[in-house]
């Protein structure tokens, strides 16, 4: 299932002050109407209205209990009592439910499918911007049931560096998640909220991944994006490149992906209003 989220008014999402420096915006100066869709293949299975939000929405995932969670990248702290609560909880109808505090300074969120909310964090999110001194984020990787309350975060076992900055994540499901970070860029599996596996990946600044069994797909790093890497992940911690890749549109053209998100086996591909998915078969 793919889940989209439109600004059905003009985005309001960077503000201006003297000299010229933009900083992100949390809400716009008028509330948002947003529209949602989800597509099942090439089927549309759900097709909302969402009147009169005020925050700016960057990712939409859904929970159980019939129930869409909208989330603002960002989050002010203003006083121990008064800070934005930046997960936005609606029912299928469009209606309301509550507000649950996020962090600021996300990267990506993944839910899975008994509720659990995964965010991951760029260096602001880590080190604290916004008035945070104590960041939510600050370990890089917490996941949240779906009230709102945190039940895990990331540490790092020996010979693990902490994360400065997630650059990707992929919930593979209720009990298997994945993770790629700067500094060193390892790719992380953790299995029960456990450390897994570890392996030094041969990419540096690669912002997405599928993986299934013994095989991760990468997009391109720092100096070719829209190129895509196969490994094969060995159980010593040891890749190997099995070969690299590009893929073309219809017109024999190569995609230029504006993002990529992984899930599991599937890498997810925008490119010019279309969606793309890409496999990787298990070994």
């Amino acid at each position: 299932m793919v889940y989209v989220v439109l600004a059905v008014k003009p985005l309001d999402y960077r503000t201006e002050q003297p000299g010229w420096a933009s900083f992100a915006k949390t809400t716009p100066d008028t509330p948002q109407r947003y529209r949602i869709i989800a597509f099942q293949e090439d089927r549309l299975t759900l097709d909302i209205d969402i009147a009169e939000e005020q925050f700016n929405i960057h990712d939409i995932q859904p929970l159980p209990a019939k129930e869409i969670l909208l989330v603002c990248a960002r989050s002010h702290y203003k006083s121990p009592n008064d800070f934005e609560r930046n997960g936005r909880i609606y029912s299928l109808g469009g209606k309301f439910s509550r507000e649950i505090l996020l962090g600021d300074g996300i990267q990506s969120v993944q839910a899975t499918s008994n509720g659990t909310i995964w965010t991951s964090f760029f260096d602001e999110g880590v080190f604290g911007n916004f008035s945070w001194d104590e960041p939510i984020g600050s370990s890089g990787l917490v996941a949240w049931d779906s009230t709102g309350n945190k039940i895990y975060d990331f540490q790092p076992t020996d010979g693990l560096d902490s994360i400065c900055d997630c650059y990707a994540l992929n919930v593979e499901s209720d009990t298997d998640v994945w993770l790629y970070y700067y500094t060193e860029f390892p790719l992380v599996h953790l299995h029960h909220n456990k450390i897994q596996s570890v392996w030094n990946m041969p990419i540096s600044g690669s912002d997405g991944f599928a993986v299934s069994g013994n095989r991760a797909l990468f997009r391109g790093g720092y100096s070719d994006r829209d190129t895509y890497d196969l490994f094969s992940l060995n159980n010593n911690g040891k890749v190997k490149l099995l070969k690299q890749l590009k893929f073309t549109d219809e017109a024999g053209q190569t995609i230029i992906a504006e993002s990529v998100v992984g899930r599991g086996g599937s890498l997810y591909i925008l490119s010019n209003g279309l969606v793309y998915r890409v496999f990787v078969w298990a070994v």
